[in-house]
């Protein structure tokens, strides 16, 4: 039949067509059901009921006490209180003990998977354990990111005590901040200005005397020294008319009377002067070689009173950083490193005769990133990862506010694994394998031991070098992926050590404890509205039915909280919860999610599935199976025929020939073989051939729970013996004939009870079961009150045997060795297996050849 998984006799809440655990189902109500049970309900020995017509066979109907379980009120502690950690994680014990071991571990390698399905509490109880461990270890240490110089998108990372990061942030802030102004103050400061001042001072003093010696070599050739705006020029000097008397004159009959006499004498002067400048003109050159290099010495002397001063400034900056500041030896050896590049970056070596550079001095040179922080006073994080991507969890670079070839501070942002660093980071397992980068990149930090940086983009960009990584990893994933982990990823073991596991379900005995507790902790921590002590009941009763178990509850608190928080909305007016709200809110759950349970009905109502629930028909059973459209699981009957005829191959499975049957399936049709051949052809082949199939099924058919519907279906075949179509059938069957438990059985039940009761109930129907589900039962009140009143039944077998004498109204018959060896037959001739083998004897001899 259509199903989900496999059926185990060991753990038969995991057959197939089990129903997911989040469906939710009707329960029984205490006015149907309180008379029938007074405590909570053990297996008890079957209790006859007589049908409304004749009942063949000797297997026992069950009663309805046996159907269900009741929780009485008075057994409920008294005035339950909210939880202690260590009582709401009881039925996990086995896992709190694997959680606390591995959070314990400093080990590499001991990281811990928490397995388990949604709502059990494996993400609170990890959290709940991780805050015990985290308690007990110191604050985790600061880091920051310094500043590569040689490489500026590798920028260093660094640990200081917790709490000294934003106090060294602060305190190099504070050194850009005066290092900027220090640089501004030399080259366009008050620094600057005075400097100028004082060389332009001394290159004055130097040009004059300078000057002044040039001027008395001019002067003692008769030459006078004046300056212009290109330098200076030289005028002769009149020595006569400097000594003669003012008031001399001159005869003006010998001026007049001698012409040529002055012409002469001017020339004789013009040539005094050049010759006088001619014999300056060494000395001049020699003025103009020492102003050259007055000029020189002079814009020297102001680059290295420059230099001298913008050395000092930077020295003092530093100076003034607080020792405190620096509580590592890594950032006092950065800042010495730091004040020897600003050294090159302006070139003030000792020695060096580099013009200095004027160039800005940006922030992220000197100011490191803060990537992460806490107070000496916290505890170890616990970081749950939300966004589980290559950025939310080793970090990301922003755009920074300029183009400068050093990163801004802040550019950089930590990820969820810097800031769980010393603590504890917590993943969901199905978010992190979706994305295959993201686990192979945790993987590689946590083999390495260290985070490792990650190139999302090809080309340069900011690379921060590893990180020493010490953090204990807590994946939290459902049993079947860490199945497929474990199985296909080698270095999944090696990096999670710890397996902590939790249960499905718990004891009722631990129920009574832990349920109305839970419900207590809802209402004082989640705003949920309180349970009266008739809804802690009725929800234990809900938990039996979720957990599929009369002796055990599920520990799903979340399905739980789930149903609470419908009545909370349903009862707004009330002071406390009651069963009937909680009813009420199982049934707007249960119609909000019926649409596939209501159209399959009018499909079976209308005739469009066809499927007989009266009369009787040879080769042909009601095979019960479960739907489920995500949100709730439905049992669904459906026709199983079964032909048989003359061949040799055996029971055909209609559904493999055509690639619709699954393995688990194909699996149960081949042991009906071995059944048939231990029943009927120990000494000779099985020479018959048989088809089965599952009329009007269109998808794909996995499990073997209807291995006993089938084998029904062919054994009617073979026999000529009608079958009766009142009962639905569930339940796989081993090569020996022995009825094993199925998965689901609540929903099966239910599924054909609703369509029996679409075309009418009759008295006579009822689904035969697995005897080993018993157990498992935990009905709707419907059905409840049919079987009451005798208009349902349940009839539990555990042979295929007890089955055959119910279905086919025949007694199956009992070997016997026949004494006559040629003697072909070991059942009497009258009983089903009798006919089945004298009919399969008859098709031997027709497939058989002539002898000839």
């Amino acid at each position: 039949m259509p199903s989900r998984s496999r059926p185990s006799p060991k753990s038969p809440r995991t057959g197939s067509g089990r129903a997911p655990r989040g469906a939710p189902e009707p329960v029984a109500s205490p006015s149907d059901t309180a008379r029938l049970a007074a405590d909570v309900q053990s297996e008890a020995p079957a209790v006859p009921v007589e049908a409304a017509g004749p009942r063949p066979g000797q297997v026992s109907p069950l009663g309805p006490e046996q159907c269900t379980v009741t929780v009485r009120e008075d057994a409920l502690p008294e005035g339950p209180s909210e939880l202690a950690l260590d009582l709401r994680i009881a039925p996990q014990h086995r896992a709190a003990m694997a959680l606390r071991r591995g959070l314990a571990e400093r080990a590499p390698g001991f990281n811990v998977a928490v397995v388990g399905r949604r709502g059990t509490g494996r993400t609170f109880t990890a959290v709940a354990l991780a805050r015990e461990e985290a308690a007990r270890r110191p604050a985790p240490r600061d880091l920051v990111l310094l500043v590569n110089p040689r490489w500026p998108l590798e920028p260093v990372p660094a640990f200081l005590p917790a709490g000294a990061g934003p106090a060294f942030v602060r305190a190099m802030e504070e050194l850009h901040a005066r290092l900027e102004a220090a640089v501004h103050e030399v080259f366009e400061g008050r620094v600057r200005h005075r400097l100028h001042v004082e060389i332009h001072r001394e290159q004055s003093a130097a040009e004059r005397k300078i000057h002044d010696q040039l001027s008395k070599i001019a002067a003692e050739h008769g030459l006078g020294l004046v300056a212009n705006d290109d330098g200076f020029d030289f005028v002769p000097l009149d020595d006569d008319e400097d000594d003669a008397p003012a008031d001399a004159a001159v005869p003006a009959g010998d001026a007049a009377a001698d012409p040529a006499e002055a012409s002469e004498a001017e020339a004789r002067l013009n040539r005094q002067v050049l010759d006088a400048i001619e014999a300056v003109r060494p000395h001049v050159e020699e003025t103009q070689r020492q102003l050259a290099l007055l000029e020189a010495e002079i814009q020297a002397s102001l680059l290295q009173r420059q230099r001298a001063a913008l050395r000092n400034n930077i020295a003092g900056c530093f100076a003034q950083v607080p020792e405190r500041a620096l509580p590592t030896e890594q950032v006092r050896k950065y800042s010495q490193r730091l004040h020897e590049h600003l050294q090159q970056v302006y070139h003030l070596e000792e020695g060096h005769h580099l013009p200095l550079t004027s160039v800005p001095l940006p922030a992220g040179l000197v100011v490191p990133t803060l990537l992460v922080t806490s107070r000496r006073d916290d505890v170890a994080p616990i970081i749950h990862a939300q966004n589980v991507t290559l950025s939310g969890l080793f970090g990301r670079v922003v755009a920074g506010s300029n183009d400068s070839r050093y990163p801004e501070p802040g550019t950089i942002l930590a990820g969820d694994l810097h800031r769980a660093n010393g603590g504890f980071l917590i993943i969901d397992a199905e978010a992190l394998v979706k994305r295959e980068a993201v686990y192979e990149h945790l993987k590689a930090c946590l083999l390495a031991r260290a985070i490792q940086p990650h190139e999302e983009d090809e080309g340069p960009s900011l690379r921060i070098q590893p990180v020493e990584l010490d953090v204990k990893v807590v994946l939290v994933a459902d049993p079947d992926l860490i199945h497929q982990l474990q199985e296909l990823d080698p270095e999944f073991s090696r990096l999670f050590k710890i397996r902590a596991d939790f249960e499905d379900d718990m004891s009722f005995e631990e129920g009574l404890r832990v349920y109305p507790g839970v419900a207590a902790w809802l209402a004082s921590n989640r705003g949920l509205s309180r349970c009266s002590r008739s809804a802690v009941a009725f929800l234990m009763q809900y938990g039996a039915r979720l957990a599929e178990d009369q002796h055990r509850l599920t520990t799903n608190l979340g399905l739980l909280s789930d149903l609470i928080t419908e009545a909370t909305s349903l009862a707004r007016d009330a002071d406390e919860l009651t069963e009937e709200h909680l009813r009420a809110a199982l049934r707007l759950i249960r119609d909000r999610q019926g649409q596939m349970r209501d159209r399959l009905l009018d499909l079976h109502r209308y005739g469009l599935i066809r499927v007989e629930v009266s009369g009787q028909s040879v080769g042909q059973i009601n095979g019960l199976a479960v739907v489920s459209d995500g949100f709730q699981s439905v049992g669904r009957p459906s026709r199983v025929t079964a032909v048989t005829y003359a061949g040799s191959h055996g029971p055909l499975n209609i559904e493999r020939e055509v690639e619709m049957s699954g393995p688990i399936h194909s699996k149960g049709v081949l042991i009906l073989s071995g059944y048939l051949h231990d029943r009927f052809a120990r000494d000779f082949p099985l020479s018959f051939g048989a088809s089965v199939v599952f009329e009007q099924t269109y998808t794909p058919i996995e499990g073997d729970s209807a291995s006993t519907a089938e084998l029904f279906a062919i054994l009617s075949s073979l026999s000529g013996v009608p079958a009766r179509q009142d009962i639905g059938i569930t339940g796989s069957v081993d090569q020996r004939g022995r009825v094993l438990p199925v998965g689901g059985i609540n929903e099966k039940i239910e599924g054909f009870f609703e369509v029996c009761r679409a075309h009418a109930l009759t008295g006579t129907q009822g689904v035969v079961i697995p005897e080993s589900n018993v157990r498992n039962l935990v009905l709707g009140e419907d059905v409840l009150e049919a079987i009451a009143q005798g208009r349902f039944f349940i009839w539990p077998i555990s042979t295929v045997e007890e089955g055959v004498e119910l279905i086919l109204g025949e007694p199956a018959g009992t070997a016997t060795e026949p004494e006559d060896e040629a003697a072909a037959f070991r059942y009497p001739e009258r009983t089903v297996y009798g006919r089945v083998e004298r009919r399969i004897a008859r098709l031997r001899q027709l497939a058989s050849p002539p002898r000839g």
